[in-house]
């Protein structure tokens, strides 16, 4: 796995932390008090190595790679011996809360995330894919640039859908039907357009492929997923210039945009007129409406 952070170092967040679990010369342990009051889950991707896992009386021997889930408010611990190799994870329940997706899948993710994982063996496909998603989440916590927060949250549902599939959630996918399809993907969008996540992030939230998301969306709605991300960047977009007083650059920020400049590019070539002109015009129509010239620029 890309290691984001030094060996054995540990970067937090706000409620995630990840820990590299690298190599240890002696053995590593986590205990975890049944506090319901201060709830946090933890989840462990071993890709190396082997050690045992005590939930309430029952020890479970485990070896990577494997994945471990302890849900927040279980009483447990995980041993690990030396030289094992991997990434451990804590995640508030307010994280948690959060991150789930406002799709079908929401009531059996949250569910699944209640359940503990005790060793789920995986293949050497599966560990890497996780562990690239770990490596790119502790990325974003080390750097802690802006958008951090958002994007932190983005690469966490991954990893947590990737659990839960892992541990025999999500078997097939959870919508089905073109219409379910459609409004999931709608939902994702107003919730994660300004993270400005990639189709194929949506495609993975859903538990679908890329190509079965472009064909469906395609299908019902004549336009491709990524034009319905767009549009609906381009409706905030207008609404923040023609309601609000924050400057263009201001605007391009609270929309995920990395700098003003990208911003007006991606206005002016779907509206055809630059985010500058727009206001001037909305402010324009506004004047006339109130019959006063009050509100131009």
């Amino acid at each position: 796995m890309h290691q984001a952070i030094a060996q054995g170092a540990r970067v937090e967040g706000p409620d995630v932390e990840v820990t590299d679990l690298t190599g240890s010369l002696g053995p590593s342990e986590w205990s975890f008090a049944g506090d319901r009051a201060r709830r946090s889950a933890h989840g462990f991707l071993l890709n190396a190595g082997e050690g045992e896992v005590r939930l309430g009386d029952t020890v479970t021997a485990v070896r990577g790679p494997c994945l471990i889930w302890l849900p927040g408010g279980r009483g447990g611990q995980v041993r690990l011996a030396a030289g094992a190799r991997g990434a451990a994870l804590t995640v508030s329940d307010g994280a948690l809360a959060r991150v789930v997706p406002a799709t079908a899948i929401a009531g059996p993710l949250r569910e699944g995330m209640e359940r503990p994982l005790l060793g789920v063996p995986l293949d050497s496909k599966a560990a890497r894919g996780i562990g690239a998603d770990i490596a790119a989440l502790s990325e974003e916590l080390f750097e802690d640039l802006p958008g951090m927060r958002e994007a932190v949250m983005s690469r966490l549902c991954l990893v947590l859908i990737a659990f839960w599939r892992l541990g025999g959630g999500g078997t097939r996918p959870a919508q089905s039907s073109p219409r379910m399809l459609v409004q999931g993907f709608l939902q994702l969008v107003e919730l994660n357009a300004r993270r400005h996540w990639r189709v194929a992030d949506y495609a993975r939230a859903m538990g679908i492929t890329t190509d079965r998301l472009n064909t469906a969306i395609k299908r019902a709605t004549g336009a491709t997923p990524l034009d319905l991300v767009h549009r609906r960047l381009l409706e905030d977009a207008e609404a923040l210039l023609e309601r609000s007083a924050l400057q263009v650059g201001e605007v391009a920020d609270a929309l995920g945009f990395r700098d003003a400049g990208y911003f007006s590019r991606f206005f002016s070539q779907r509206k055809g007129i630059s985010p500058g002109r727009f206001r001037q015009q909305a402010a324009q129509r506004l004047g006339r409406r109130d019959g006063s010239y009050a509100a131009w620029p």
